[in-house]
């Protein structure tokens, strides 16, 4: 896919791959619109970065587990920036809590970050998917992580909705027509504000002693942007951690 002169919404787009990700979409000369929940701050910011490079951008308000906010999500953004032509499913959520602390999880957990990670990912797939195929194609990044496939992460819920993730991209993939490809990338652990909200403590000492090693979020932003343009890949999840799995 030639990127150039394309529109993409990043959910979570304001802070951590997510706003890494919208810049290096902005790089490419691609509209970006910013979605975010909450940090309308680190929204209304990024976009600022994206008029800098010279490229139209705006910030759009909207929690992706809402039933009816995705609809309207990619209606605005269309309305504003022209037909979506990406999707990244970055904006995710989690709870803090170790995994050997089962008792801890509630049922609320479980709703919240499911609701988020994987039904959000899903009602903004269902969203953009009828003008891609009225287009005739078009590119959907799910933003997934190492998690699963090392069993640890900030809690259950959170590893369980990852996997779901790379799931959903599985079963996207079968389900849609070749022109509208699903990839997913599944980064290690990020210097990002995330890991200091929501890693317990130990688990915090470690990534930043280098215990756990972690990879640069501007690569991983590259290498997703690399993944959203390539047609010769589909129903892939892409692994980006530096090697670390095998050391688990």
């Amino acid at each position: 896919m030639e990127l150039r002169d394309r529109t993409a919404l990043v959910t979570g787009g304001g802070t951590g791959l997510g706003h890494a990700i919208a810049l290096e979409l902005g790089r490419r000369r691609v509209r970006v619109a910013v979605n975010y929940s909450r940090s309308r701050d680190a929204a209304e910011s990024t976009v600022a970065l994206l008029d800098d490079l010279g490229v139209e951008a705006c910030a759009i308000q909207a929690d992706v587990s809402d039933p009816e906010a995705p609809a309207r999500l990619v209606a605005e953004a269309e309305e504003r920036l022209g037909p979506v032509d990406v999707l990244v499913n970055n904006a995710g959520v989690t709870r803090g809590i170790p995994l050997e602390d089962v008792a801890a999880v509630r049922y609320e957990d479980w709703q919240s970050i499911l609701g988020v990670n994987v039904i959000g990912a899903f009602q903004c797939a269902q969203a953009v998917v009828p003008g891609m195929l009225d287009r005739g194609g078009g590119s959907i990044l799910n933003v997934a992580s190492i998690s699963p496939y090392v069993a640890t992460g900030s809690s259950i819920p959170y590893v369980v909705s990852k996997a779901g993730l790379i799931s959903l991209t599985e079963c996207l993939c079968k389900a849609l027509p070749g022109a509208v490809r699903v990839n997913a990338v599944a980064p290690g652990w990020m210097h990002t504000p995330w890991l200091e909200r929501n890693l317990h403590p130990e688990l915090l000492e470690q990534v930043k002693s280098g215990e756990l090693p972690s990879v640069a979020v501007d690569d991983v932003a590259r290498a997703s942007v690399e993944l959203i343009a390539n047609d010769a890949v589909n129903g892939e999840t892409l692994i980006l951690d530096g090697g670390d799995r095998w050391n688990a």
